[in-house]
């Protein structure tokens, strides 16, 4: 009986690759597939996880507060001259602003490599130098941007009374 099979697969080629090899030998397969559960099952149980990840924020933020402007009085007066005083600091990855109705928010996004309270003091320093901004402009606020958790938020709607 051999010999018939022996007959009959000496002309075809023998298929190659891990399914075949597998196919040709149980034993190794089912010792990888072992070794690779619990090799799986070690590095799951030291994997650290959190809840609230710790990250620190690369991101400076100036408030400025101009009662009674509009939004393009806020623009030209306090936004652009904060722009242009800012954006060539070392450390400066981008600039944004938003100009709203008595209010100016510029928010300086910093290289991950950069130094985060170098920046801050160079930031400082800038906006303290800029002796455009009009009269009743307030004093300018630069602190460095913290990321707030938020743990819940909870809505709740209906006719019952608070």
């Amino acid at each position: 009986m051999s010999s018939e099979l022996d007959d009959e697969t000496a002309g075809t080629p023998m298929p190659r690759g891990a399914l075949s090899w597998m196919a040709r030998n149980p034993v190794a397969a089912n010792l990888l597939m072992a070794f690779l559960i619990l090799g799986g099952l070690v590095l799951a149980s030291r994997i650290q996880q959190e809840v609230f990840p710790e990250f620190t924020a690369n991101r400076v933020s100036i408030s400025v507060a101009y009662p009674g402007a509009s939004p393009a009085e806020v623009e030209t007066g306090i936004v652009l001259s904060i722009e242009d005083a800012v954006r060539g600091l070392d450390g400066v990855k981008e600039v944004t602003s938003n100009a709203n109705e008595g209010r100016a928010s510029v928010a300086i996004e910093l290289l991950s490599s950069a130094d985060k309270s170098k920046a801050l003091q160079d930031v400082k320093n800038a906006v303290d130098r800029i002796a455009s901004f009009p009269e009743l402009a307030e004093r300018p606020v630069v602190n460095l941007a913290e990321a707030k958790r938020e743990v819940l938020t909870l809505i709740v709607y209906g006719d019952a009374s608070e």
